[in-house]
């Protein structure tokens, strides 16, 4: 499975398989600095001085270069997050305009071309809950008392809550470390 997720939130993903993707290194995270934008791309974009819509084009096209490449880091990384759980990180904020988004879907573009069947999970996005009130409340309590979560001090998508745990699984939204169901089942 593949997780993207934002640089300030790292200390709440796996500390195997976790990458950054930026130019600049990270103190105990390894760099994938080919699957960023270029520097200049980058910097106009953070000026403000192209929009959204170019952006997004002059980034796809750097990473339809980079994956026909020689060595293709991008190729690298859809192949391996099919077998394995792997969080990529960039120091963007929370959203869905960001060059992280859009890997995601590059990714997920070469997952079906290959006729692969990969997940993708933003952690970096608000959660739409789904759940009832009475659920959302029940999994809020549980991560204020993980021990996954005391390491966070600031949670970005307001409280504190399963949703956003890197390890939920949300099919049957179970806590595999805990072995506990997340939410109360309703059999109609």
């Amino acid at each position: 499975m593949l997780y993207l997720n934002t640089l300030e939130n790292s200390a709440i993903s796996s500390r195997e398989n976790r990458f950054v993707i930026c130019h600049q290194p990270v103190d105990s995270m390894q760099s994938i600095p080919e699957l960023a934008p270029s520097q200049q791309l980058l910097d106009q974009w953070q000026t403000k001085s192209i929009e959204w819509v170019e952006f997004r084009e002059q980034y796809l096209q750097e990473m339809r270069e980079e994956f026909l490449g020689e060595k293709s880091r991008l190729q690298g990384v859809a192949k391996y997050s099919l077998e394995n759980d792997v969080t990529l990180h960039s120091p963007e904020p929370s959203g869905q305009q960001t060059y992280r988004a859009l890997l995601g879907q590059i990714i997920s573009g070469i997952w079906k071309q290959e006729q692969q069947r990969g997940n993708i999970v933003d952690l970096a996005l608000p959660s739409a809950s789904k759940h009832s009130p009475e659920n959302q409340k029940m999994m809020q309590s549980i991560a204020e008392n993980c021990a996954h979560f005391s390491v966070v001090k600031t949670w970005p998508s307001g409280p504190r809550s399963c949703e956003g745990c890197y390890y939920l699984d949300q099919q049957v939204y179970v806590c595999p470390p805990t072995d506990q169901v997340v939410i109360k089942y309703h059999w109609t």
